[in-house]
């Protein structure tokens, strides 16, 4: 009996203690990352088998176009494919989230990711319309537009999380600069995606000319840019909530506010990046 009681009085001593940390269930919250995370998970995994199913038929398939345009869009689908198996992951992770802020971080990360490989992928259903020769009464022109409303889009909803980041891990306690900041970021990002998306192809260089610059040599560029961007981006991103799911509970405790400025705006800026070389890469037509 009194072994009972000395290992109850230990017990009770460490929890009151140790410190525990805020759990998303305790608390008015006004939005809930890990009860959200769940059908988040499985979104992101059934956008990114669409992708494969159409990465597969792309393989598989013989487009009447000709190869250049469906190998643009497959290099496309592989990109944005891996961005959003790693989010659907990532996003598992935040269902069996305890600590509130990891969870929140983790979750804007991930978000970061689903928002701009989205687009990519509409980019590369734009290339297999020409791949496919759809494009008889102006679908790719549609497209294009379709694109830059979907670039602009996440751009805002981008600007709007990280506010919303920001003011939730500092207990609404966020200097206006850092406000104003943000704001300035998601205008600059929605400049960019535009004047991308309305700029011309540039000139031809010397040696190449224009038609095949115009039909092989900058589409391929603009391309690969967009591809390697995505790949690279997405994945420092995917890194970065695995890295913040590792973190013991013990620092989320009193996060220090530059860590929530700085994950405020990584998601922003990166995923900013590849909108803007998405949109870079719809065709020309």
């Amino acid at each position: 009996m009194d072994q009972y009681l000395n290992w109850h009085a230990i017990l009770l001593l460490n929890n009151f203690s140790t410190p525990k940390p805020a759990t998303c269930e305790s608390g008015i919250l006004e939005w809930n990352q890990v009860e959200s995370a769940g059908a988040m998970s499985a979104f992101c995994g059934i956008f990114a088998g669409f992708v494969f199913a159409g990465i597969i038929m792309v393989i598989g398939g013989n487009p009447q176009g000709g190869d250049g345009h469906s190998s643009r869009g497959l290099r496309l689908l592989l990109s944005c494919f891996f961005g959003l198996a790693a989010s659907s992951y990532l996003y598992s992770i935040v269902t069996g989230e305890l600590v509130c802020s990891r969870a929140f971080t983790a979750g804007v990360l991930s978000g970061g990711i689903l928002a701009a490989d989205a687009v990519v992928s509409v980019v590369a259903l734009a290339w297999l319309l020409l791949a496919n020769e759809r494009n008889k009464h102006g679908e790719v022109r549609f497209f294009s537009g379709l694109i830059h409303l979907s670039a602009q889009f996440s751009a805002l909803m981008l600007t709007v999380s990280s506010i919303s980041f920001s003011g939730r891990m500092l207990n609404s306690q966020v200097p206006l600069w850092f406000n104003l900041l943000v704001l300035a970021s998601g205008v600059t990002v929605m400049s960019a995606v535009f004047l991308c998306w309305r700029k011309p192809s540039p000139d031809a260089p010397s040696g190449t000319t224009p038609e095949r610059w115009r039909n092989e040599g900058f589409p391929n560029r603009s391309v690969s840019a967009c591809a390697w961007t995505t790949l690279v981006l997405s994945g420092i991103l995917a890194v970065s909530a695995g890295v913040v799911s590792g973190i013991p509970h013990e620092f989320w405790l009193h996060v220090p506010p530059w860590v929530a400025y700085l994950t405020g705006e990584a998601p922003l800026l990166l995923s900013g990046a590849i909108l803007t070389t998405a949109v870079r890469a719809v065709p020309k037509i």
